[in-house]
């Protein structure tokens, strides 16, 4: 994979993560009893993972989860993976001399698209149940 190519990509996997990341916020907000306006302010600062651990509490509240036990630690995890792609995958690689024919940026690449290509599931899946959440509530 070239630079650019991989920039593209990088960026890409960026954007899954942010809307991921304001989708959980969303069913967050509708999940919770209240104003849903009023809880997504109260979730505005909050991070992936502080997220993905407070969304799994409520969830769970009721013994009916719309997440289930196996996604929400695939969720921690890709938490921990955004944290890699936001802040270090450049420094794995930059430094090498003739980076592009580096080891480690091959490995860098092909982590991307196995990362990339996951994360598009995850992406459609999160925002298929934000969807359902969201109709439920302007159905009652």
């Amino acid at each position: 994979m070239d630079f650019q190519q991989f920039k593209i990509l990088h960026s890409e996997t960026i954007m899954y993560y942010q809307v991921v990341e304001h989708d959980l916020k969303l069913i967050y907000a509708y999940m919770r009893k209240g104003d849903v306006y009023d809880n997504l302010d109260s979730v505005e600062t909050k991070t992936l993972g502080q997220m993905i651990d407070m969304l799994k509490v409520l969830d769970n509240e009721d013994g009916k989860p719309n997440i289930s036990s196996g996604d929400y630690n695939y969720l921690k995890q890709l938490s921990k993976n955004r944290n890699h792609w936001a802040h270090k995958v450049f420094t794995e690689f930059m430094y090498e001399e003739n980076f592009l024919y580096s080891s480690e940026y091959e490995k860098q690449c092909q982590k991307l698209q196995k990362d990339h290509d996951r994360l598009s599931v995850v992406y459609k899946n999160v925002e298929r149940v934000r969807i359902r959440l969201c109709s439920e509530v302007y159905r009652r």
